[in-house]
């Protein structure tokens, strides 16, 4: 009983971020990843970082684009996730610029593809850029049930930074965690910290 109201209440969260997500007009989503997307390169850890991997934002997510073009006019390595669905986890792909060609996945989000594709060990990461759905102050995460974001993140070197970048309304109260949910090290907003 207990164990299906914890699954009841992750379930409540992600239906409820969910809806106010999908609230937000695409002004509001462009101005607040806009603001996201200062905060995330005025932190000089983050800064510090020269491979980086980036989600593909799909829906009202904080967009990531900017952000990807940006750091590659910095000189970063940038990375994108694909899935494997043969290995049941998200695969390391180097992208070199902006026209990469990508096609959709089974989930509706982006994903690279072609021969030029350069999977890569996630040991060379230095960041993870993480979408969520909710996060709390612990670095708790809830995101759409599937453990993509939770295998990877145990594929990283200790030293990797996991980043989510979230709106402010998806912080949460403390979240329930399985043992399998890994956390991320910082969440960055809209709200200058």
């Amino acid at each position: 009983m207990v164990c299906t109201t914890l699954k009841m209440d992750k379930e409540f969260v992600r239906k409820r971020m969910l809806r106010r997500r999908n609230s937000l007009s695409s002004e509001e989503v462009i101005d607040l990843s806009q603001k996201i997307e200062i905060n995330l390169f005025s932190w000089k850890k983050f800064l510090n970082c020269n491979n980086i991997l980036y989600y593909l934002s799909f829906g009202n997510e904080v967009r990531t684009d900017a952000m990807i073009a940006r750091s590659l006019r910095l000189g970063k390595k940038v990375y994108v996730p694909r899935i494997s669905k043969i290995l049941e986890k998200m695969e390391v792909c180097e992208i070199k610029n902006l026209e990469t060609k990508y096609i959709l996945n089974s989930f509706g989000i982006r994903e690279p593809c072609g021969a030029n594709v350069k999977v890569v060990s996630p040991l060379k990461i230095d960041a993870v850029i993480t979408p969520g759905l909710a996060f709390d102050e612990l670095g708790g995460r809830i995101g759409f049930g599937r453990g993509y974001y939770d295998k990877l993140f145990l594929e990283l070197t200790k030293r990797a930074l996991r980043i989510g970048v979230a709106y402010d309304f998806q912080k949460v109260k403390p979240l329930h965690q399985d043992p399998w949910d890994n956390r991320v090290n910082n969440i960055i907003t809209e709200i200058k910290a």
